[in-house]
C-alpha cells in the first residue's frame, strides 16, 4: 500500500505531521506498524490475535538485518596486485597503507580504499601524443623552444615516472598527470634556453636529457608529488619544418667541414712523424760523418808523425819504402800489362780485344 498520502494516519506510518501543535510519533509505534508491514511480507498475515504473526516479523527482520550486515562485512575484503600499494581513507584521511595481498577494511561509507601503481613506470609524452592506431600527432604549443643563440628548435621527449610516496601522490597534488607535465615542459625550456641550437641537435643531447631529469625532479619535490622520474628520452630534436631544408645544408657542411679536418689531420699525422724521422737521421748521419773525418784526420796526423819520426832516422830507407808502397796502392787500381823494352821485340804482340786500350808497351 502505497504512503503517498500522508493525510491519512493509517496510511502514514510516520503519523500526522499536519498541524504544528502535534507531537513527534512514539517510537514503540513505529516499531509496531513496521512491524505489522513486514509481518505481511514474511507470511505473518491474519491469523489469531496477531501476536505470532508480529513475532514471526520480527525474527524474520532480525535475521534479514543480520544477513545485510554480514554482506556489508564481507564487502570490506580487497586485494591488492604485486605492483601496487593501497591506501585506506576514513571519511577522506588517511589512515593506514597496505601492501599486496587480502586486506579488509570496514566497508563504506565509513573507510574507502584507493589502489595507487607504485612499482608500475608510467608514461608521459610532452610535445607530441602516440594514439592506439600508431598514429602520432605533433603538439607545437609543447615542443617549440628557444635556444641560447636565439634559434627555435622543435623538441619531442617522453618522461618516465613512479609513484614513490602514494600519502604525498594522493594527498599534495590535485591532477599527477598534469603536475608532471608542466613540470617537464618547463624544465626542458630553461635547459633548452641555456644551450646553442649546435649542441641540442648534435652531441650534447645527453646532457641535456640528464639536465631536464634532474630538474623535473627537483620541482616535484619542491611540491612533495611523491614521484620519482626514472628517465628523460628525447625523441627527435630539430628545426621547425619551415626551415629544416636549410639547417640540413648547414648540417651538411659542418659534416663536411669535420671530415676535411679529419683528414687533414690524418694527413698530418702520416708526414710529421715521417719527416722527424728523416730529420733525425740527417743528424745522425752527419754526426756520424763528422766523427768518421775527425777520427780519419787525426790518424793520419799521427800516421804523418810516425813516419817523420822514421824518416829522421833513416831517410832512404824510409824514402824507398814509402816509393814501393805508393806505388803498390796506384798499380792495384790499374788494370795495366807493362812490358821491359829490352824484350819487348821479343815478345809476341798480344792484344786483349775485351781490354782494348789498358794495355800499355813501355820501351
Amino acid at each position: 500500500m502505497p504512503w503517498s498520502n500522508q493525510n491519512d494516519p493509517n496510511q502514514n506510518p510516520w503519523g500526522n505531521r499536519g498541524g504544528n501543535n502535534q507531537t513527534p510519533p512514539d517510537l514503540d509505534e513505529v516499531i509496531r506498524r513496521l512491524q505489522e508491514r513486514f509481518s505481511g511480507i514474511f507470511g505473518g498475515g491474519d491469523g489469531g490475535d496477531g501476536s505470532g504473526g508480529a513475532g514471526l516479523g520480527k525474527g524474520a527482520i532480525t535475521a534479514a538485518m543480520a544477513v545485510l550486515f554480514l554482506l556489508w562485512s564481507l564487502s570490506g575484503f580487497y586485494k591488492v596486485a604485486a605492483d601496487e600499494e593501497a591506501v585506506v581513507l576514513q571519511f577522506g584521511k588517511h589512515v593506514a597503507t597496505k601492501g599486496p595481498g587480502l586486506n579488509w577494511h570496514i566497508p563504506y561509507p565509513v573507510q574507502t580504499v584507493e589502489k595507487l601503481p607504485v612499482t608500475r613506470v608510467q608514461r608521459l609524452e610532452v610535445g607530441f601524443r602516440k594514439f592506439s592506431d600508431g598514429s602520432i600527432r605533433k603538439r607545437s604549443n609543447e615542443s617549440l623552444m628557444l635556444t641560447k643563440d636565439e634559434n627555435i628548435v622543435d623538441i619531442s621527449f617522453i618522461v618516465q615516472y613512479k609513484i614513490k610516496s602514494v600519502e604525498e601522490y594522493l594527498f599534495n597534488i590535485d591532477s599527477p598527470l598534469k603536475t608532471v607535465r608542466d613540470a617537464a615542459e618547463s624544465s626542458i625550456r630553461e635547459v633548452i634556453g641555456r644551450t646553442l641550437i649546435d649542441d641540442v641537435l648534435t652531441d650534447k643531447k645527453a646532457e641535456v636529457e640528464v639536465e631536464t631529469q634532474e630538474l623535473i625532479q627537483s620541482i616535484l619535490d619542491n611540491y612533495k608529488t611523491g614521484i620519482s622520474v626514472t628517465t628523460v628520452k628525447l625523441q627527435d630534436a630539430q628545426p621547425p619544418e619551415r626551415v629544416i631544408r636549410e639547417f640540413k645544408d648547414v648540417a651538411s657542411a659542418r659534416e663536411d667541414r669535420e671530415r676535411a679536418k679529419n683528414e687533414a689531420q690524418a694527413y698530418a699525422n702520416d708526414i710529421i712523424p715521417n719527416a722527424r724521422g728523416e730529420a733525425k737521421k740527417m743528424v745522425l748521419d752527419a754526426e756520424a760523418y763528422e766523427k768518421e773525418m775527425i777520427d780519419r784526420a787525426t790518424g793520419e796526423a799521427k800516421r804523418f808523425e810516425s813516419l817523420l819520426a822514421a824518416y829522421k832516422q833513416a831517410p832512404n830507407v824510409t824514402r824507398k819504402r814509402l816509393y814501393m808502397e805508393t806505388m803498390e796502392g796506384v798499380l792495384a787500381k790499374v788494370d795495366k800489362v807493362i812490358v821491359d823494352g829490352s824484350i819487348a821485340d821479343k815478345v809476341l804482340p798480344y792484344l786483349p780485344l775485351d781490354r782494348a786500350g789498358k794495355v800499355e808497351v813501355a820501351k
